[in-house]
């Protein structure tokens, strides 16, 4: 079962890397482009995949506390609040960051110890609701998160008219 998540580790750097070359070019006033989407612009999406990507490595420091990627990473530490203010101001950081995180959620991937994926893992959810799940339920749900953030920016870079074809799972693992 690990292989899959490095596969997923994988895929999703890869896509994230996609996009931001995609977005690198744009102007701020596209990427901060008020729309009707569920979250109002790319970089509003952007950040909430980011940010839910750091909740979850969070939650994982409990569960593979020997992984030395989630120990050593200094986004996980850092104040939502404080970030959001931070990349809001300089949304060319979220790319940076972004790049940083993929690498350790690919290490993290890659240093999983398969005997905790079938453990059960207990936090709580955003509305502060207690969960217990196995892990790698909850690893298949965050990927499949990011996946669907993702089709969301593809929707709005559709409404910009910027060609992409970032999805394919087969060719990037």
């Amino acid at each position: 079962m690990k292989k899959i998540f490095q596969a997923m580790a994988k895929y999703n750097g890869g896509v994230n890397q996609s996009i931001i070359e995609l977005l690198e070019p744009l102007k701020k006033e596209q990427i901060m482009m008020e729309t009707k989407a569920y979250f109002p612009s790319i970089f509003a999406t952007l950040m909430h995949i980011f940010i839910t990507d750091i909740t979850w490595l969070k939650r994982y420091r409990g569960v593979f506390n020997d992984n030395n990627s989630l120990s050593s990473c200094k986004l996980i530490s850092l104040e939502e609040n404080s970030l959001r203010k931070e990349l809001e101001s300089d949304y060319t950081k979220l790319f940076q960051y972004r790049k940083e995180l993929d690498g350790v959620i690919i290490l993290f991937a890659n240093g999983m110890d398969e005997n905790n994926l079938g453990s059960v893992m207990k936090y709580k959810n955003y509305k502060g609701e207690e969960i217990e799940k196995e892990v790698w339920k909850t690893l298949l749900h965050w990927f499949n998160h990011q996946t669907h953030h993702r089709g969301q920016i593809s929707v709005l870079l559709d409404m910009i008219g910027i060609d992409h074809d970032y999805s394919s799972v087969v060719t990037r693992i």
